[in-house]
């Protein structure tokens, strides 16, 4: 960091003493989402600006600085409200690489309209790693003898970009909600079913009959009494594509060349609750926070929703929808109960994984015919697909895997090679060894400081005697100020870090003191299990593999 400091002050000195700079030059441009963009605005018409700006500086006569194109970073149909974008990360990861060390756009509201967040980068972020940034139409260099006076246009035109961000923001969302009140559909895709249609710059949705006709026949099924799985199979062998596959192939059956696959039950459990199937429009369940100031986006609560009735044709009569709901509900509430009594029971709950595909395992509940207990039992969901994913039959009792995990925690313990006081050794000097790298990196910010601390005192007092400008004084004085403000924020940092390595410590002595309970107490629990297992991996061949969570020490165990 230190370097990033000197160099930035060299590079400051050589350019007041009448020599030029060298800069390789990240051009950066956006296209906004916002449809009020001008033509003017396009990716082309800024990279040739800014071409043009870059071209007439190095002919210049009494140039100070040379610009030379190192790579042009393009971020299209993207918000400047927010700095999450592909171009502009790749483009600070360019500057952290010290690729790039001038950063050229079109004007301020390309490179982002978050006031706090662009004032942030030109003011601290930028002019801290040394990196030169230039608005051609605005006017503004951060590195120029007159920047200081642009700094205050520059923040009212970040202020008022962000305004106009917000603005924009709160006028979309007001639209949205009037449009989806006139019953006009502002979603980008339609439901399964249906598709766009501009009538009188009303967006309807239009039945398409062949997908009707699957969706009546799911309908019908289910209230006929057969199950999701049945349905499903009816579906395989009609060779109905799912709902992803339809959008992209855009054909209801499957033809040759295209890729079967099964729907899941979750998709036809969605597709009976939609409401959009008797003619009513549920919408703005959600909006952005921009305009509130926020990032994100916020849930709305149903008072807020906007529900239009018959603004469309509907595929199925409300009376058969309604009876329906009434039985989805019910088996709702049965599942709800079966897996609340479920959770608290299972101790190798979310742990069970089929080692063929990957999956976890189902948990399923039975009872003993001699004791009448609740049992658990694991088996792959997978096994039970129709389509190419479908995956070998694996199966397992949980007595079965408490007996296994039990024989294997003995054994590990009583293994030759397995030593407690060496596993605490072995955690002790890794944990030392971690912690003395962030003593190196605070120990070398601490010097940093007070070294930068006694240049400033030397460069103030050169500047008394007029043998270094006020200028070269000022540079130095405002980028040490933004290195102590980095050194606070990273030392508090590496304070956080070196808790964390002691927080990791403790919880691997509470592993290690579990193995010591193992010994004492033969009888497993959710806590111990949970503290001591990572996973564990079913073959349908017979072989459990259990995978720990302390790394280091203790192989995985193998049956």
């Amino acid at each position: 960091m230190a370097r990033t400091a000197k160099r930035y002050l060299e590079q400051s000195v050589q350019a007041t003493s009448g020599g030029v700079v060298h800069y390789n030059v990240g051009i950066y441009s956006r296209l906004s989402v916002d449809h009020d963009d001008k033509k003017s605005e396009s990716i082309e018409n800024q990279v040739e600006i800014i071409k043009q700006f870059m071209c007439f500086n190095n002919k210049s006569g009494n140039k100070k600085m040379e610009l030379v194109m190192h790579d042009t970073y393009i971020d299209r149909g993207v918000s400047g409200a927010s700095f999450k974008r592909s171009g502009f990360e790749r483009l600070m990861e360019d500057v952290r690489n010290h690729s790039i060390n001038c950063i050229i756009v079109k004007d301020l509201s390309r490179f982002g309209r978050n006031y706090l967040e662009t004032g942030n980068y030109i003011e601290k972020i930028l002019p801290f790693l040394g990196v030169r940034f230039i608005a051609v139409t605005d006017g503004f260099d951060s590195m120029s003898e007159n920047a200081s006076d642009g700094r205050l246009a520059m923040n009212i035109k970040n202020l008022v970009n962000d305004m106009y961000a917000k603005d924009i923001s709160k006028r979309v969302a007001i639209a949205r909600k009037m449009s989806a009140e006139r019953g006009s559909f502002n979603g980008s895709i339609a439901p399964y079913g249906y598709e766009v249609v501009n009538e009188n710059g009303i967006r309807k949705l239009c039945i398409i009959k062949e997908c009707a006709q699957v969706i009546q026949q799911i309908f019908d099924n289910y209230h006929k009494g057969k199950s999701y799985n049945e349905i499903i199979e009816w579906l395989y062998e009609n060779k109905i594509h799912r709902i992803s596959d339809f959008n992209q192939y855009g054909s209801v059956h499957c033809k040759h060349g295209e890729v079967l696959h099964q729907w899941s039950p979750s998709v036809i459990r969605k597709m009976l609750c939609n409401q959009v199937y008797i003619g009513m429009l549920v919408q703005c369940k959600s909006s952005s926070r921009l305009y509130e100031g926020q990032m994100g986006v916020r849930k709305a609560g149903e008072d807020e929703w906007v529900i239009a009735e018959n603004s469309h044709e509907a595929i199925i009569d409300k009376e058969l929808f309604d009876r329906i709901q009434c039985a989805l509900n019910s088996t709702l509430k049965c599942d709800i109960d079966s897996h609340v009594a479920k959770d608290t029971e299972n101790i190798f709950r979310n742990l069970i994984y089929c080692g063929n595909c990957g999956k976890q395992m189902h948990a399923t509940v039975y009872k003993s015919r001699l004791t009448d207990k609740r049992n658990f039992s694991y088996l792959c969901r997978e096994a039970y697909l129709i389509d190419k994913r479908k995956c070998v039959k694996n199966y397992i009792r949980e007595q079965t895997v408490v007996v296994y995990v039990w024989e294997q925690l003995k054994a590990m313990l009583h293994d030759e090679k397995v030593c407690v006081k060496d596993l605490t050794e072995i955690n002790r000097l890794e944990g030392e060894r971690k912690k003395l790298k962030y003593a190196t990196e605070e120990k070398k910010i601490t010097e940093t400081c007070e070294s930068m601390k006694k240049q400033a005192a030397t460069i103030y007092m050169k500047m008394k005697e007029g043998s270094v400008s006020r200028e070269e004084y000022f540079v130095f004085k405002k980028n040490k100020e933004e290195y102590d403000r980095f050194a606070d924020t990273r030392l508090e940092e590496i304070k956080k870090k070196v808790r964390k390595i002691e927080i990791r410590a403790e919880k691997e002595n509470k592993f290690l003191r579990s193995l010591f309970k193992v010994c004492n107490d033969p009888k497993l629990n959710i806590h111990l299990v949970e503290s001591l297992i990572e996973k564990v991996l079913i073959y349908p061949s017979g072989v459990v593999d259990i995978v720990y969570k302390i790394s280091g020490g203790i192989e995985d165990g193998k049956r």
